[in-house]
């Protein structure tokens, strides 16, 4: 999560110092594919934050990883504060022996890498082998992806709340597959000032999974129609008297664009509370 963090603070960093805000970055798509909105080509000596932020193992967070003690979830929960920092559990896994393995795998992962993939299929092989299929490959994946996008995200809005005086407009873009949720595609393009109301539900990510993200401008751009915001005429944009949009027509279906219980990166965030967030979530998760 701290990785991804940085790269959002190093993506916006890149932005503001080139001037340019028409690279968009599609983040956590699990390989090692570097996937980019088309724009223009980057500038003559221009480095890659892809391809070029995750060279060396980060030491202090592997060592200070590898000193954390595997304890059981149910002694997890009995520590103080300041103890359960140094200490290694996972929810529904009661085994020490699977726990040891899954801290390994983390461990191996931080200190080589691993794709989303990667880590997935090494977490899934130590589960089944210690009798834990109850945790599916799906729901460690959306574990995996929600939480390093939300990381992320987070960032990335404190990078843009720091930018607003050269870039006062943000612009929302999807990952352009077939993976996408209509409502989702619906606001492909739509320009907004940073400080609408609209940013602080639906700042991706605002649903599990959600793999959107949001590029600063300078400017709100030419022949821009905020009805259809990406251009096509088959999807219309409708606003709140906030000016935030609020529904999307699509063909003949219409879709209600509020949030659920799982909101966007909210104004201010930071990366404690997207750390909290995600517990919330997991807690949430469970219940159900």
């Amino acid at each position: 999560m701290l990785a991804s963090y940085l790269l959002g603070c190093e993506q916006i960093g890149d932005v503001v110092s080139t001037g340019s805000s028409s690279d968009r970055v599609l983040f956590a798509e699990g390989d090692d594919k570097r996937k980019r909105r088309k724009g223009p080509p980057a500038t003559a000596g221009g480095s890659d934050p892809v391809t070029t932020r995750f060279d060396l193992p980060p030491q202090d967070a592997i060592d200070y990883f590898k000193a954390k003690k595997v304890v059981p979830k149910r002694e997890f929960n009995q520590l103080s504060k300041e103890a359960q920092q140094s200490a290694f559990t996972v929810s529904g896994v009661y085994k020490e022996d699977v726990l040891r393995g899954l801290k390994s795998e983390i461990d191996t992962a931080l200190r080589e890498g691993a794709t989303q993939q990667q880590t997935i299929k090494r977490f899934k092989a130590v589960l089944d082998g210690g009798s834990h299929r109850e945790l599916g490959e799906f729901h460690l994946e959306t574990v995996f992806r929600t939480n390093m996008q939300t990381a992320y995200g987070t960032a990335r809005r404190r990078a843009l709340e720091g930018a607003v005086d050269v870039f006062p407009f943000w612009q929302y873009y999807t990952s352009h597959d077939d993976r996408v949720r209509p409502r989702h595609a619906a606001l492909e393009g739509t320009t907004l000032r940073y400080d609408n109301a609209f940013w602080n539900a639906h700042f991706p990510p605002w649903e599990f999974n959600c793999r959107c993200g949001v590029t600063p401008t300078d400017e709100i751009p030419d022949g821009y129609d905020p009805k259809h915001p990406s251009g096509d005429e088959s999807v219309t944009l409708s606003y709140n008297d906030d000016g935030s949009p609020a529904k999307a027509e699509i063909g003949t279906s219409l879709i209600d664009l509020h949030v659920g219980k799982f909101s966007g990166v909210p104004r201010g965030a930071s990366m404690k509370s997207a750390i909290e967030a995600g517990v919330e979530r997991a807690k949430q998760n469970r219940s159900l």
